[in-house]
C-alpha cells in the first residue's frame, strides 16, 4: 500500500446504542500493555531517582558493624533453690528465658560493661559520628525549633544536671548509648539467645559483645553464690530442728516396745511372726486334709461297683507305686482274663481250662476287694489324723488372734515408727542438700554457657549499597508507576480517531502527521494522502452536489499544523477536479502559507475578494447567480477559518457551507474542550462531514493504538 485509497463510500459515525448501557470494569491486558509503554518514561525517571537517593543516602551513612555473642542458658536454671523446697525441679519455661533477656537488656548490666571497658572515659564513643541524613534533619529541627515555640532548658534542671557527679552522668550516657545498639533474641524454640552489638568501630564493637557475655556470666555466679549461701543457713537452721525430732521419735519408739513388751525378731514382733507360721501350717494342713477325703471317696465308691470295675480302677488308682499289691493283682487278673477270653474262643465255655481260668478270676476278685478294703480303712486313718491337726492349727490361730485384736498397742508402735522414719528421711534428704549447697559455695557453676564469642566483624552489617540501591529503585519504580496511572486515568487528550467517535460522537477520518508533505513517498506523506482522500470522500458524501462544492475548514484551537492538512486536502481535491480556490478567512499562517506554496492547481485568494465576488452590499446571503457562477468555475472552494476557540463564523461565511472540516490538534485538545466547541458553533456542527487529527506523532500514536486495531495496521504498513 504506497498509494491513496481508492472511491470507497466510508462509514465513520458509531450507530446509536439500542438502550441504556451499563459500563463494565475489566482488566484488558493489551490496553495496560499500550499505557505501560506510554508511561514507561515515567516510571524509569522515578526508578533512576529513587535509586540515586539511596545511593546518596548510603554514601552518606556512617558504616556500622555486628559483633554477636551466643549464649546457652541451662534447663536447670534454679536447681539449688529447688533442691531447698521439698517441690520437684522445673523446667525452664517461655517466662524465665524472656526474664533472662530483660537481664541482658537491663541498665545494671550495661552500667557493669561500661565499668569494665571504661566506655564512659571514651570521648569516640560518648560522641559517635552521625549520618548525614541525620544531620540535616537535626539542622532542620534546630531551625524549626523558634518557629515551632522551642523554649529554653529549665534552670531547675541545669542546676540539677551540675549537682549530679559528672562520671556518674557519663556513665549513664553511655550505658543508654549501649542499650540503644544492643540486641537479644531468642534462636527459634530453643535456650540459646543471641546477643549482638551495633556499633561504628569494627574492634570495640567485638569488645562489647564480649564484655556483655562475660558480665553475664559473672553475674549469673554471683546470684548462684549468693543463692547458695543463703539456702545454706536455712538448711542448717532446718538440719538442727530435723535432728533434735528425729531423735525424739525414734525414743519414743523405744519406750513404747519396752513398756508393752514389743519385742521385735529379724525385724518383726515375735506375735505377727508366730501369727504368720501358724497361718501357713493351717493352708498345708487344710489341703492335706482335702486331698486325703477325695482319695478316701473314691476308694469307698469303689466297693460298690463290679469285680471288672474294681480290678480297673483300683489300679488305675495304685498307678505310680510300684509297692502297691492292687499293682500285681490287676496284672493276674488282666492275663487271666486274656487267656480265658483265648481258650473260650477256640475251644468253648466248657473246656477244663476254661472252668479252671474262671475259677481263678472270682478268686481274684476276691482277692482284690479284699485288699481295697483295707485300702480304705488306711486312707480313713490317715484322713482323721488330718482333720485332727487342721483343726487344732485353727483353734491355736484363732487365739493368736484373738489376742491381737483385744490391744491397741501394736496400732500406737506403728504409727510412733512411721513418724519416726518420717523424720529420720527427711533429716537425710536435708543433710544431703547441705552437703549440695556447701559444694556450691566452694565451686560456684554458672547456669548459663557462652556457645561462641564474638569475633571481629570484616564487613559493615550497613549501610548495604547494592540492596539499598535495589530497594531505592524498586521504591522509585513503584511510585512511578503509581503516577503513571494517575496520568492515565486522568482526563487525557485526543489522540485517534476511535476516541473522537468514542468520546464525542463525532466523525474521525484519521491522522495527518506534523509537516507532512502529500507529494512525499515516506510514511508520513502516504498516510497525508489517504488522510486526505477520507476526507474528501466525506465532504462529497456530505454534499452530493453537481456544481462546485464550498467547503469550511477550521481547527478548535490554535497550536495545530493547519497547512500540512490544508495541502493535503486541496491536493486530494486537485487530483478529482483539477482546480482548487483556497480562501483565507483569518486561519492560515506564515508556516501555512509556505506548505501550500508547492501545490499545484490552487490558487489562494483572501476572505474579501470571495465577499466582494459573492455578496452585494450590506446582503445578508450570497447573490444567487454569483454563487452558481462561482460553482460552475471552481469545483472545490476551501475557506479556512479562524481556530473555534478564537472566532466567531460570520453568517455569511456559513450560509454559503456547503460541508464543514475540522481539525484537531493531537494529543492538545481534550474532549470537554472539543464538545464545548461543537455546541457553542451549532451551524458549524450542522455541516461537518468530518473531523482529523493534525500535527499527529506517529510513534506515539501507535502507544495509543493495540495492535489488531485498522490504523494501527495502516500506520505500521
Amino acid at each position: 500500500m504506497t498509494g491513496p485509497i481508492g472511491e470507497k463510500a466510508t462509514l465513520w459515525q458509531v450507530p446509536p446504542a439500542m438502550g441504556p448501557t451499563r459500563e463494565v470494569i475489566s482488566l484488558d491486558p493489551a490496553r495496560a500493555f499500550r499505557a505501560l509503554r506510554r508511561q514507561w518514561a515515567v516510571i524509569a525517571i522515578a526508578a533512576v531517582l529513587g535509586g540515586g537517593l539511596a545511593l546518596l543516602n548510603a554514601l552518606g551513612t556512617v558504616s556500622r558493624y555486628d559483633a554477636t555473642v551466643t549464649i546457652l542458658l541451662d534447663q536447670e536454671r534454679s536447681e539449688l533453690l529447688h533442691q531447698v523446697s521439698a517441690l520437684p525441679n522445673t523446667m525452664v519455661t517461655d517466662a524465665a528465658i524472656q526474664s533472662e533477656m530483660e537481664i541482658i537488656r537491663s541498665r545494671a548490666l550495661a552500667l557493669a560493661v561500661v565499668d569494665a571497658l571504661a566506655l564512659h572515659e571514651d570521648p569516640v564513643f560518648l560522641d559517635p559520628p552521625i549520618d548525614a541524613s541525620t544531620r540535616i534533619t537535626n539542622q532542620l529541627r534546630a531551625l524549626a525549633s523558634p518557629l515551632l515555640g522551642g523554649s529554653a532548658t529549665d534552670p531547675a534542671a541545669q542546676d540539677t544536671a551540675q549537682a549530679i557527679d559528672p562520671a556518674q552522668l557519663a556513665r549513664e550516657e553511655a550505658a543508654s548509648i549501649l542499650l540503644k545498639h544492643v540486641r537479644v533474641e531468642r534462636i527459634d524454640r530453643s535456650f540459646v539467645m543471641r546477643v549482638t552489638y551495633t556499633g561504628f568501630d569494627a574492634q570495640r564493637t567485638a569488645s562489647i559483645a564480649r564484655s556483655y557475655g562475660e558480665e553475664y556470666t559473672r553475674f549469673q555466679l554471683a546470684g548462684t553464690t549468693e543463692i547458695a549461701i543463703n539456702a545454706g543457713k536455712w538448711i542448717r537452721e532446718r538440719l538442727d530442728v530435723m535432728e533434735r525430732r528425729n531423735i525424739e521419735a525414734a525414743s519414743a519408739v523405744q519406750r513404747f516396745r519396752l513398756e508393752n513388751n514389743l519385742l521385735q525378731a529379724r525385724g518383726d514382733l515375735l506375735s505377727e511372726q508366730q501369727q504368720s507360721e501358724l497361718a501357713s501350717a493351717l493352708v498345708e494342713a487344710a489341703t492335706q486334709t482335702a486331698a486325703l477325703q477325695a482319695e478316701l471317696e473314691s476308694y469307698e465308691q469303689l466297693l460298690t461297683a463290679s469285680s471288672g470295675e474294681i480290678a480297673a480302677v483300683a489300679a488305675m488308682q495304685a498307678e505310680g507305686n510300684a509297692n502297691n499289691p492292687m499293682v500285681e493283682l490287676r496284672r493276674e487278673y488282666t492275663e487271666t482274663r486274656r487267656s480265658l477270653s483265648r481258650v473260650t474262643a477256640q475251644a468253648g465255655e466248657d473246656h477244663p481250662q476254661a472252668i479252671r481260668l474262671r475259677t481263678a478270676l472270682a478268686a481274684l476278685d476276691t482277692d482284690i476287694a479284699l485288699a481295697l478294703e483295707g485300702t480304705v480303712a488306711t486312707v480313713r486313718a490317715r484322713y482323721n489324723i488330718a482333720r485332727s491337726r487342721e483343726a487344732s492349727l485353727r483353734q491355736e490361730l484363732a487365739a493368736i488372734t484373738d489376742a491381737g485384736r483385744g490391744t491397741e498397742n501394736v496400732g500406737q508402735l506403728a504409727q510412733l515408727e512411721a513418724t519416726a522414719q518420717t523424720y529420720a528421711q527427711v533429716y537425710a534428704d536435708y543433710l544431703r542438700r547441705f552437703e549440695t549447697t556447701m559444694q556450691q559455695q566452694g565451686f560456684p557453676i554458672a547456669s548459663v554457657q557462652i556457645l561462641s564469642d564474638a569475633e571481629v566483624p570484616r564487613q559493615p552489617s550497613s549501610p548495604r549499597k547494592l540492596r539499598l540501591m535495589a530497594a531505592g529503585i524498586f521504591m522509585g519504580a513503584l511510585l512511578g508507576l503509581v503516577l503513571a496511572a494517575l496520568r492515565e486515568m486522568r482526563t487525557a487528550p485526543l489522540r485517534t480517531a476511535g476516541e473522537v467517535v468514542a468520546q464525542c460522537g463525532l466523525p474521525c477520518v484519521g491522522l495527518i502527521p506534523r509537516n507532512a508533505d502529500p507529494n512525499s513517498t515516506t510514511k508520513t506523506g502516504w498516510i497525508a494522502q489517504r488522510t486526505a482522500t477520507r476526507i474528501r470522500q466525506e465532504i462529497d458524501r456530505k454534499a452530493p452536489l453537481a456544481t462546485g462544492r464550498i467547503v469550511g475548514l477550521a481547527a478548535v484551537d490554535a497550536g495545530g499544523d493547519m497547512g500540512s492538512v490544508a495541502a493535503a486536502l486541496c491536493q486530494a481535491m486537485a487530483a478529482r477536479s483539477g482546480r482548487v480556490k483556497l480562501v483565507d478567512a483569518g486561519g492560515l499562517d506564515d508556516a501555512a502559507r509556505i506548505a501550500l506554496m508547492d501545490v499545484e492547481n490552487l490558487e489562494i485568494v483572501p476572505y474579501e475578494e470571495l465577499q466582494a465576488a459573492l455578496y452585494e452590499k450590506y446582503a445578508p446571503r450570497p447573490n444567487d447567480d454569483a454563487l452558481g457562477a462561482w460553482r460552475e468555475q471552481w469545483p472545490y472552494t476551501v475557506i479556512v477559518m479562524p481556530p473555534l476557540t478564537q472566532a466567531v463564523i460570520h453568517d455569511q461565511a456559513a450560509s454559503m457551507l456547503d460541508a464543514t472540516v475540522l481539525t484537531i490538534t493531537w494529543g492538545e485538545v481534550p474532549p470537554g474542550l472539543l464538545t464545548e466547541a461543537m455546541r457553542d458553533h451549532r451551524d458549524f456542527r450542522a455541516g461537518l462531514a468530518a473531523t482529523v487529527l493534525d500535527s499527529a506523532n506517529l510513534r506515539g500514536a501507535r502507544r495509543y493504538l493495540g495492535s489488531d486495531e485498522y490504523e494501527a495496521r495502516l500506520i505500521h504498513a
